[in-house]
């Protein structure tokens, strides 16, 4: 028992024939244990000595279902003989299986690199562990050969590299990058499925219930309209021209800047937020957008046509932004209110500076925040972005000015 333990065998349980055989054969070995040679008068004490330290060997590295096939055994070599008729038969029948596994086999869809190279290898140490010779440049060929088409590019490119390259670490990483580099493009192309399917839907999906149109019948007549001043409606439904008080700048402050300029707006684009890379923050005209305002003046935008204009406020927008099939609502702070602007702006620099990533691809940009899709653009025919989103007006909001303390409440 000792000597088992010292050469820390591993015992064999009916499916690692040849390599318990091949250990047999060194701990044999290493005792100086021929079990091939035959018996005689001369040689007979040290011969049974050997014989009994073979058997025990043999026997106290196997399991207890293995040793029934050998109990009839009266030598060491006798045991052996046995096996072999056993096993090594059964051993040819695995290796044909396992030839026909690595030949036939090919990368499954759902699979990545890397688990594709683990299948590849594993099936060729098993093909080296039956006896089969299988080489470096079988193993690469047999990854290669078994890609997805998508992965064409990086096959031509491999076979021009230098033979003394073409190792298979080195298609490894290689592998990994194209994997990496394929999958951001798949991202992407799922973010501009998703955008041009969001651009589609009806902006009826996104009116109020009836239950809170009728509250808001019911108390239109206690609010005033701040574009018209009559009470009785709401500032959506006002009919008069919409009002922006003229302001004249008090000081020339830290001056912004808006590279976007459109003097005629439709009115059926009021709730479209342009995706500008020169403004240096979100801007909207529409004062009901905002859920929350803190009135201000003397605050300058310079807009692209060099044209001053005066930022009257800024504070927080409530949106809607169609993501993955459906609206999710979210908010835009620190937004300016600029009464003389003829559209919405969605800065790409404020939302860079708080770690998200655009991406401009043909017609479509999209937004990453963690490596996910927070929103989406399509270009228009003046090649503007124009965001899949909408502000979504609040029922109540805060209006706090500088220099009153009053609070007034107004709906859409």
């Amino acid at each position: 028992m000792d000597t088992t333990r010292s050469m820390n065998l591993e015992k064999f349980d009916g499916n690692n024939f040849r390599q318990w055989k091949f250990q047999i054969k060194c701990a044999l070995k290493a005792k100086g244990i021929d079990i091939t040679v035959p018996r005689t008068e001369q040689n007979s004490a040290e011969w049974s000595k050997n014989d009994g330290m073979a058997m025990f060997i043999m026997t106290s590295s196997m399991d207890f279902k293995q040793i029934t096939l050998i109990e009839n055994c009266e030598t060491a070599k006798e045991i052996m003989t046995k096996l072999e008729s056993v096993y090594e038969q059964k051993s040819e029948l695995c290796k044909m299986l396992v030839h026909e596994k690595f030949y036939q086999y090919k990368m499954l869809p759902g699979d990545s690199v890397a688990q594709h190279i683990s299948k590849v290898e594993s099936l060729a140490k098993q093909l080296k562990e039956s006896g089969e010779t299988v080489s470096d440049m079988a193993i690469i060929t047999k990854i290669l050969g078994t890609l997805p088409p998508k992965y064409r590019s990086l096959r031509q490119a491999w076979m021009s590299l230098d033979s003394k390259q073409q190792t298979i670490v080195n298609l490894t990483a290689r592998l990994l990058d194209e994997e990496a580099s394929l999958v951001g493009e798949e991202e992407q192309e799922t973010a501009l499925l998703v955008a041009n399917k969001g651009w589609k839907l009806k902006s009826k999906q996104s009116e109020p219930m009836q239950s809170r149109v009728n509250q808001n019948k019911n108390t239109k007549h206690r609010f005033e309209c701040y574009n018209f001043g009559k009470r009785g409606h709401f500032a959506r439904e006002c009919r008069a021209p919409r009002k922006f008080k003229s302001r004249k700048p008090q000081q020339e402050g830290a001056d912004m800047l808006a590279f976007y300029v459109e003097n005629n707006a439709s009115s059926t684009e009021e709730n479209t937020w342009i995706l500008d890379s020169g403004a240096s923050a979100h801007m909207t005209y529409r004062k009901e957008f905002f859920m929350e305002l803190v009135e201000c003046s003397q605050k300058i935008l310079t807009l692209g046509n060099k044209q001053s204009v005066e930022v009257c406020g800024i504070g927080k927008v409530l949106i809607k932004r169609y993501i993955n099939g459906q609206w999710e609502s979210s908010e835009l702070l620190d937004v300016l209110y600029v009464p003389s602007l003829r559209r919405n702006l969605f800065s790409e620099g404020a939302i860079i500076r708080r770690d998200y990533t655009i991406i401009k691809k043909d017609s479509i940009a999209v937004i990453y925040k963690d490596n996910q899709v927070v929103m989406s653009a399509r270009i228009r025919e003046n090649n503007l972005y124009e965001l899949n989103i909408k502000a979504i007006t609040p029922d109540t909001c805060n209006l706090v000015q500088n220099n009153q303390s009053d609070i007034k409440m107004w709906h859409e």
